[in-house]
């Protein structure tokens, strides 16, 4: 049991540490933006394409951190990983849309794969384990 608390401990600890590094990033990039660094159409872009992917991370923060547990630890965990896969494709679906390195591209279209089959195994085991209180 203690091994699922310090899972869903580091999973929590490790989306808010990339959720607190995302937003310092994006609010550089608008500190920039409003410097004249990033103008015109491109820049445009540039935010709308960082938008995307913080709006994801900010989705899935406030749906993760929003979770009442239950105390069921496999259950909780479940939750909360379906979250944390579906703002993995969410952020994968822009990047597809918007970048342009092959290699990355490769990576979304991966990260859209695998994470689509691990939501699926998730909402299978959630439809037959419903919570119980431990």
């Amino acid at each position: 049991m203690k091994t699922v608390q310090t899972r869903i401990a580091l999973m929590a600890g490790a989306c808010a540490l990339v959720f607190g590094v995302s937003a310092n990033s994006f609010a550089q990039s608008g500190q920039h933006a409003q410097h004249g660094a990033a103008s015109g159409q491109a820049g445009q872009h540039h935010d709308m394409a960082g938008h995307e992917m913080m709006q994801s991370m900010e989705a899935m923060h406030q749906k993760m951190s929003s979770m009442q547990m239950t105390g069921d630890h496999d259950h909780d965990f479940a939750m909360m990983m379906r979250s944390h896969h579906q703002a993995g494709i969410d952020m994968a679906k822009a990047q597809l849309k918007n970048g342009k390195d092959p290699q990355m591209q490769a990576m979304a279209k991966k990260v859209i794969s695998d994470q689509t089959k691990e939501i699926k195994k998730l909402d299978q085991w959630l439809a037959k384990h419903k919570a119980s209180s431990k």
